[in-house]
């Protein structure tokens, strides 16, 4: 809410604050003035609460933000047309609101826009706009992004494979809590492909993944634990994190604590 016309506009500086107080109708109230008077964060602002109500007058809202030029007004429309959220579906509908926010430097429409292109939704197919879109959204600092552009580099989907950018990217997205690059990037460090195989930062991503909820990297943290590799040997923890992952559907997980328990006699 930072749009000039919002700093000039009484009406909707004081909906903020009673926003802010949780004076939801009241500030509904000023919303809507200052949106007939064409701000478009205000557009926005009442398209959202009236959307969170269940309110289908939402669409009009955001779409006359949207048509005044309002990034994230055009980024949710993008996912009401793509979801069918109080909108009639419409993939080339999702596309074009997509772009329009993308091209205002928008990084999660700049990724979905991505994604559109790579499976071919609303329009044509293609893996180079893809990952022209979805590069621009990860130099953008959006995780989701980052970790696609990491797995793109990492199979070689529309680019040469490269296991160096891959774990740069796989990185940006990992120190965001993406978990999913979290255990990748670990098992780049683990197998030494773009970087010298290193068990000991393989395990500290592992970590990172399996406090997380992932299966895998539980299932591989336990191996190093299990054989000293990389951290301490620590038997009793490497059964825990068995255990863990085979409740979650590990099946390796559940023979290797067969095995622990089978050389521990427990």
């Amino acid at each position: 809410m930072t749009d000039v016309r919002c700093k000039e506009d009484p009406s909707f500086s004081e909906a903020v604050r009673l926003y802010r107080e949780g004076d939801i109708d009241t500030a509904l109230k000023l919303f809507r003035k200052s949106a007939e008077n064409g701000n478009p964060v205000a557009q926005f602002t009442v398209g959202t609460i009236l959307r969170s109500r269940g309110d289908r007058t939402a669409l009009k809202w955001l779409s006359m933000s949207a048509e005044n030029g309002y990034a994230e007004a055009q980024y949710t429309l993008g996912n009401l047309y793509y979801t069918g959220e109080i909108a009639k579906q419409s993939m080339e509908q999702a596309r074009s609101f997509y772009r329009d926010a993308a091209e205002q430097e928008h990084a999660k429409a700049q990724n979905q826009l991505g994604l559109m292109y790579l499976n071919g939704e609303g329009g044509e197919q293609s893996d180079s706009d893809a990952f022209e879109w979805m590069l621009r959204s990860a130099e953008n600092g959006y995780a989701g992004a980052q970790y696609n552009i990491a797995a793109m580099y990492e199979e070689g989907q529309s680019v040469p494979v490269s296991y160096e950018d891959a774990l740069l990217w796989y990185t940006r997205a990992a120190e965001q809590g993406v978990t999913d690059a979290q255990y990748h990037l670990a098992l780049l460090h683990y197998t030494g492909k773009g970087t010298p195989k290193d068990s000991a930062e393989a395990a500290r991503w592992y970590a990172k993944a399996a406090e997380n909820g992932h299966p895998d990297a539980m299932y591989n943290l336990g191996l190093l634990l299990m054989e000293g590799d990389g951290v301490e040997q620590d038997y009793k923890q490497a059964m825990e994190l068995f255990g863990r992952a085979a409740e979650m559907g590990v099946t390796d997980a559940a023979d290797a604590l067969k095995l622990v328990r089978k050389q521990l006699g427990v």
